[in-house]
């Protein structure tokens, strides 16, 4: 009997540290910073778990990483990023049941421009994620991107400026762009799933 009922108590533990926490479909505003002096998370997915600061002063900025596996410390590492956090998610955009970690950061000033760092989490190493084209956008693009992970895609979502707009008043709706990950080699890539697709905010 008592074998039975620890049995039980492993696999519902278990069936718990497999529900990634939070919600995977919340956005982020690069335009809505955060008011803290440093941006800290916590993010869970699987038996994996991440810690993240940043400071939030100057153009360029320390972001520190954490990841553990269980009580496992796997990395601790820093890098620089263009501008204040505003965002992290993980999630497992390829399916191949190791996580990644998104960061998103906005630019300073009015316009609000959205970046995205990213790391893929294997067992036997930590790749980075690039983003392709992530510059690359067309006529119309001023920032103010919202960023979010939505089942296997990344999206980007961002108003589009018609000449002479204000910076506070778009008038040419809302481009959307969703981007998957890719692996070439040990390259992992943030690839856009199709051309710009213009569609309504909802």
């Amino acid at each position: 009997m008592k074998l039975l009922i620890s049995g039980l108590l492993v696999s519902l533990w278990w069936g718990l540290a497999l529900v990634p926490s939070g919600s995977q479909s919340d956005r982020y505003h690069t335009d809505k910073r955060p008011a803290s002096v440093v941006y800290e998370d916590s993010l869970r997915y699987n038996v994996y778990r991440f810690h993240i600061t940043a400071a939030d002063s100057g153009a360029v900025r320390d972001l520190i990483i954490k990841a553990y596996r269980g009580e496992l410390l796997l990395t601790n590492f820093r890098t620089r990023i263009d501008g204040g956090v505003v965002g992290a998610e993980v999630a497992d955009l390829d399916n191949n049941r190791f996580p990644e970690l998104y960061v998103y950061s906005t630019s300073d000033g009015s316009g609000s421009f959205g970046r995205v760092y990213g790391w893929q989490f294997l067992a036997e190493r930590k790749a980075d994620i690039q983003a392709a084209n992530w510059l690359k956008m067309p006529d119309g693009y001023m920032g103010h991107d919202s960023l979010w992970v939505e089942r296997d895609v990344l999206c980007r979502q961002y108003p589009i400026y018609n000449s002479g707009d204000a910076n506070a008043e778009p008038t040419g709706g809302v481009n959307r762009i969703r981007y998957r990950l890719k692996t070439n080699g040990k390259a992992y890539t943030l690839v856009t799933e199709q051309p710009i697709d213009q569609s309504a905010s909802r």
